[in-house]
């Protein structure tokens, strides 16, 4: 069982939250949602994801063509011939993204690479006492894991960066505020490597303003900013 405490934010005290696991730490931390369940819903151009719980609800929302692209399971579209012009090129290109049109007429684009913003927003559900559903926090964890630093257990500003203080900082945060044990060999390692880059005091100012808002590190810590800068 991993338990997090949490200091008083603004001097109000905050409940101690408890996350259990079954199973050795790896195992907990590798666990991964149905890829057949989740669906992408478009309403005019805004695209969330949704996580079916039941049969009965997946059979009432039939996954698309364009949610097993973005899922990396089988589409089951044709092959395509291969191409001996430019203008057979784009006519494959073209009757392939057809079927990954959205109803509304746009296509869905993955907000890949940053890894400083999915930290902020768990931070803020955890102070809100916001409910974090078990299928968000596993896929936030496996892509944590799947985007560390394999040499040196960090984390950069974002996924092709050196692992950097702010990066890895805040991401191991986030993994212990999603319930990986601080015993995983994973997490072991992006601890050691927080360590040896000075740990969290030499953090940049939103690290350090989100680690206040947590209630891990003193407001004195955080650089003010005057208003006039804006």
């Amino acid at each position: 069982m991993a338990r997090l405490r949490q200091k008083p934010v603004n001097g109000a005290p905050v409940e101690e939250k408890e996350k259990t696991s079954t199973g050795s730490a790896e195992e907990s931390a590798d666990q991964r949602t149905d890829p057949q369940r989740w669906r992408m819903l478009d309403e005019r151009g805004r695209h969330t994801w949704h996580y079916l719980q039941s049969e009965e609800q997946a059979k009432a929302w039939p996954q698309s063509t364009a949610d097993k692209w973005y899922l990396g399971l089988p589409t089951g579209l044709p092959t395509l011939p291969q191409a001996a012009t430019p203008l057979a090129s784009a006519q494959n290109a073209i009757s392939y993204f057809s079927h990954l049109q959205l109803p509304p007429g746009n296509w869905g684009c993955e907000y890949g690479g940053p890894l400083f913003l999915l930290p902020g927003l768990v931070i803020t559900w955890y102070v809100t006492n916001t409910p974090i559903p078990d299928h968000i926090s596993i896929e936030i964890r496996r892509y944590l894991f799947a985007r560390q630093n394999p040499v040196d257990g960090g984390w950069g500003l974002h996924i092709e960066g050196e692992s950097s203080v702010f990066g890895t900082g805040m991401n191991y945060v986030l993994l212990r505020l999603l319930g990986a044990s601080e015993e995983d060999k994973r997490v072991v390692k992006a601890r050691g490597m927080l360590h040896k880059l000075g740990g969290a005091v030499n953090a940049p100012h939103w690290a350090k303003f989100w680690l206040a808002v947590l209630g891990c590190m003193e407001w004195e810590a955080v650089n003010p900013v005057p208003p006039e800068l804006w």
